[in-house]
């Protein structure tokens, strides 16, 4: 009876503290193929862009930064990209978050999201069939720069949701929810900032520009810039959704950093360490407490805007990302390996 009374102890401890969610990982859309342009099939002519907005965060695409701080005062944060510019950023409220990306005192592109900033011509929590009626939706963008001529193809992915739109001399990427079909975010660049992200997969002619791979240091602040975005996008969308914010949990990140890391250097993709074992396994060693856990992993993806993105289209992803019990978030990433590890806190660790 002893026996039988201390195993139903155990059972209860383990089932209480750890219950987990987890997911298939996700891997981001493939962006690397790059396809030289022997036979000469970019076509110079395909589509008419749309007029470039007399209003709205696009107008600020190759503005100087003076007039930046002018306007929104000095950013919270500047932190690099592994494009060459500099994300400022304005986490002004849960319903207005901006970042500004900026080289050589100009601003080259910009991400949004939140239901009280100005994205003209669109609007964010637009509905999809909206968007259409006034945007003419291509799954072939052709962008010429003074390098050469560039042919960005669309897959049916990327039309259900990140579409690509010219907009006189800039691009908007519209960041769309294939389940509520809503605009959730968008980014504003301009040409060259596209090409040298070319976050869909992209045919050329002309010189391709070397990528510079970021030195290990460099890698080092992106991460940890790229761990703070995270956190900050996935709390506005939790706010949309009305659930509530959580906060951040530096232990729980660590556990986050090292399953990203060894994950790039294990050359593995999964939940499951093959050395620390689960998620509950690695919260446990790390002496994290917890009621509930759930964890995000992905891959591939050219930014945590992305990466973001990426988990709310995906259902299993965005159950975790929007589970209304969770108190804590701790993020960590390492270079293109993402992972969100959320947990309820014990009421007495809170």
């Amino acid at each position: 009876m002893r026996v039988l009374i201390i195993f139903v102890i155990i059972l209860i401890i383990g089932i209480y503290q750890g219950q987990k969610q987890e997911n298939k990982p996700l891997k981001g859309p493939e962006t690397q193929t790059l396809k030289e342009d022997k036979e000469n099939k970019v076509n110079q002519t395909i589509g008419t862009p749309g007029e470039r907005p007399a209003s709205g965060l696009s107008t600020w695409i190759g503005k100087d930064t003076k007039k930046v701080k002018e306007a929104f005062g000095e950013p919270e944060r500047v932190e690099p990209s592994p494009y060459g510019y500099e994300w400022w950023v304005y986490p002004i409220s849960p319903k207005q978050y901006i970042q500004m990306g900026v080289l050589n005192h100009k601003v080259v592109t910009l991400y949004a999201i939140g239901n009280q900033v100005d994205v003209a011509p669109y609007k964010l929590g637009q509905r999809l069939e909206d968007i259409y009626r006034f945007t003419i939706v291509e799954s072939e963008i052709v962008v010429n720069d003074d390098s050469g001529s560039y042919q960005f193809e669309l897959n049916e992915e990327d039309l259900n949701t990140r579409l690509l739109v010219p907009l006189g001399n800039i691009y908007a990427q519209l960041y769309l929810d294939k389940i509520t079909s809503r605009l959730t975010s968008i980014r504003f660049l301009d040409s060259p900032t596209l090409i040298e992200m070319h976050p869909y997969e992209m045919m050329y002619r002309g010189e391709l520009a070397e990528e510079t791979e970021p030195s290990e240091d460099e890698w080092d602040k992106v991460n940890t810039a790229s761990e703070q975005q995270i956190f900050d996008i996935t709390n506005v969308i939790r706010h949309q959704f009305g659930e509530d914010t959580l906060k951040w949990d530096e232990e729980t990140a660590q556990i986050a950093r090292g399953h990203s890391k060894e994950m790039f250097e294990g050359d593995y993709f999964s939940h499951d360490s093959p050395t620390l074992g689960d998620l509950s396994q690695r919260l446990e060693q790390g002496d994290v407490r917890f009621k509930t856990a759930g964890e995000n992993i992905a891959s591939q993806y050219t930014d945590a805007p992305e990466a973001v993105h990426g988990w709310l289209n995906s259902e299993g992803h965005r159950k975790v990302l929007l589970d209304q019990n969770f108190t804590h978030l701790g993020v960590g990433v390492y270079k293109r390996f993402y992972t969100q590890n959320f947990i309820e806190k014990m009421e007495d660790e809170e």
